[in-house]
């Protein structure tokens, strides 16, 4: 596993153009609760979405763990947290294209993902926010279209995107309905709503999709009719795990400016960084951080294998990276004090972390999923 993800070079690479576009932008962005678009062109541009894919669909044909690497690079460099919550939404619906898509839709919908058109995953409802099985957007079949219609809610990128993988019902199928289109979010019958007011990660346009009667080409029906929840389960598991991912790359940088301030702040005639209740804050942010990031490594490898703790393994990790960003994000404040306090990237940070404790699925569903895991392993063992 550790040549799949020793490639510093691309690290670096990827770290070099986020700290140079990205970076200088956050604050603004942030301030005007915006995704920053030319970053995300240029990242584009420079092949990100790439890497993980097959060379015959346009890309490089590397794999998972490329993009990992190239990721890991944005986080440490541009130090926006919002920003990288769209890439990691984008990152798991081009997966879900390789996966369930035919030919015909890889040839269609991945030339304008990989080149720079913002993607979102339409999963959550109002009535039934991480319980996806109650949603009632539904579909009903017009000859070789059906018409789709339903409302949904709080979906990343969902008031800038151009397309979105949408989870409805064909209820005319009977039980097994719940379905994933592919939709044009500029077609007809398509209102995006206003970004939410979030506390935080707002450089992440989070806000509702409105389908009133959009007509869905039959060939852009992703996986088959009634396949849709089997299909979420997996290429979700690709989001959650890159919240680990994301969490230690983020947090490196952060911590070592934390740790150069204790270094040079003198309280009682000495730097902070001698009294070990700021030691035992910075260490137990190091051991929290190199937890999720290997968790997340771990949960990669079981991904890419096909092992039956896959899904175990990324619900482990997307519950350590908001946790560990909670953690991480509160030591840079409580290690700065007043001045962590006040306006600023410590405050930023933290606001930006709690999201992450909610988004992608909450930490109670991880434990939740978990534990629906380890007894289904423990019923396949005793069969």
């Amino acid at each position: 596993m550790i040549n799949h993800f020793a490639d510093s070079e691309l690290r670096d690479h990827y770290k070099k153009l986020a700290a140079e576009s990205v970076a200088p932008r956050a604050a603004q962005c942030t301030k005007r609760g915006l995704l920053d678009k030319n970053s995300w062109q240029e990242l584009s541009d420079a092949g990100i979405w790439r890497l993980a894919v097959p060379s015959e669909w346009g890309g490089q044909g590397g794999t998972w763990w490329d993009f990992a690497a190239a990721f890991e690079g944005v986080a440490g460099g541009g130090r926006d947290l919002g920003f990288c919550l769209s890439m990691l939404a984008q990152a798991g619906l081009i997966r879900s294209l390789l996966i369930y898509g035919t030919e015909e839709q890889k040839a269609y919908w991945l030339p304008r993902l990989l080149g720079g058109e913002v993607g979102a995953t339409a999963l959550t409802e109002t009535t039934g926010g991480s319980d996806v099985t109650r949603i009632k957007a539904a579909a009903v079949q017009d000859g070789d279209h059906y018409i789709l219609s339903g409302h949904k809610d709080h979906i990343t990128n969902g008031p800038v995107a151009d397309v979105a993988l949408v989870l409805g019902r064909v209820p005319a199928v009977g039980a097994h309905d719940i379905t994933l289109f592919m939709v044009d979010l500029h077609a007809e019958g398509v209102r995006r709503g206003p970004a939410e007011d979030m506390m935080g990660n707002r450089t992440s346009p989070t806000g509702p999709i409105a389908l009133d009667g959009v007509r869905v080409d039959a060939k852009n029906i992703v996986g088959g009719i009634g396949s849709g929840i089997d299909a979420v389960y997996n290429t979700i598991s690709l989001d959650r795990l890159l919240y680990g991912i994301l969490a230690a790359a983020y947090l490196d940088p952060l911590l070592d400016e934390v740790l150069e301030y204790a270094k040079q702040r003198h309280a009682f005639m000495v730097p902070i960084a001698d009294h070990q209740y700021v030691q035992g804050r910075i260490t137990d942010t190091k051991f929290a951080i190199e937890a999720t990031r290997w968790v997340s490594y771990g949960a990669l490898d079981a991904l890419m294998h096909g092992s039956p703790q896959a899904s175990l393994m990324c619900s482990v990790a997307k519950y350590h990276a908001g946790e560990t960003l909670k953690l991480g994000a509160e030591t840079g404040l409580r290690v700065y004090g007043h001045l962590g306090y006040m306006e600023g990237p410590c405050a930023q940070a933290l606001r930006d972390a709690l999201g992450t404790v909610i988004a992608g699925g909450t930490a109670e569903m991880q434990r939740k999923n978990v534990f629906n895991q380890m007894r289904r392993l423990s019923d396949e063992v005793a069969a």
